[in-house]
């Protein structure tokens, strides 16, 4: 990577116009968690149907082990088993979980007790989708357009009540912290788009007014003028991921946006990302 200036970001915008995890069957709702057990890479857990985090309370930090890549927790931790609200909707999951802001086709919401009351509202990022094909423990939508990159909610609402998975799609291009983020290791973030895209970063240390640049989708929210890091990144890897150390960037000072050029007509010629605070 290497510094630019702002005036040469923007030049670079006009002339341009992972690791193993054993399946894990854990899910969670507002009133209902089934617990599991995963050995991973201190990296997100995904299945078919679900992906899985891990979540510490504060002050809690997970450091890599010595001799391994892997993580490890020292010390006990209490946990809580509820049982679910028999007569009540419940998302546990959605497939695919990486959407495009466009041209996706059909969404499957995975669940119980989804066939009970009448048909119920179906959002995907605040944003309401039609129903095609409802049972007990699936539902089938048509996935509205997203005009938002990032993790958007889905929520299912009918009379018998409302269940939301706050984090249900997410929507490319987008851009994640990972850990560690403990004020002494790299920051770590991982950019999320589609195998071919070439990929734009951008490091700033102020946001301003959503500014349009050309005719990409989105906005960039960064400052121009506070802009301090900037590199162009092919995105290689099946899966479209990228993940890159930030060095020298003290927690909670820069902000990171992403630029992904594409020939896909979900967003082509390119579409901004949400913004993460470092």
């Amino acid at each position: 990577m290497r510094s630019l200036l702002p005036q040469t970001l923007a030049l670079l915008l006009g002339a341009l116009c992972s690791a193993q995890h054993t399946a894990s069957n854990a899910a969670s709702s507002q009133s209902y968690f089934l617990s599991a057990v995963e050995f991973a890479s201190g990296s997100d857990s995904n299945t078919l149907l679900y992906r899985v985090q891990s979540s510490h309370g504060t002050g809690v930090v997970t450091e890599p082990d010595a001799a391994s890549a892997t993580y490890r927790i020292r010390g006990g931790f209490t946990g809580a088993l509820t049982s679910p609200v028999l007569g009540q909707p419940w998302l546990t999951g959605v497939l695919p979980y990486y959407v495009k802001p466009s041209g996706n086709g059909n969404l499957t919401l995975h669940g119980t007790e989804l066939w009970l009351g009448p048909a119920p509202l179906i959002t995907v990022g605040g944003l309401a989708a039609t129903n095609v094909v409802r049972t007990v423990d699936k539902m089938v939508v048509a996935m509205p357009p997203q005009p938002v990159p990032g993790y958007q909610p889905v929520t299912f609402t009918n009379a018998a009540g409302t269940s939301t998975l706050p984090e249900g799609v997410g929507v490319l291009p987008l851009v994640e912290k990972r850990e560690p983020l403990n004020g002494f290791d790299p920051n770590f973030v991982r950019f999320r788009a589609q195998q071919g895209d070439l990929v734009v970063l951008v490091v700033g240390l102020a946001l301003s007014a959503p500014l349009q640049v050309l005719d990409f989708q989105y906005q960039l929210l960064l400052d121009p003028n506070q802009v301090t890091l900037t590199d162009l990144l092919f995105v290689g890897n099946p899966d479209g991921t990228i993940t890159l150390p930030l060095f020298g960037f003290p927690t909670g000072i820069a902000h990171v946006q992403i630029l992904a050029l594409t020939n896909d007509p979900a967003y082509a010629p390119g579409m901004w990302s949400n913004v993460v605070l470092l």
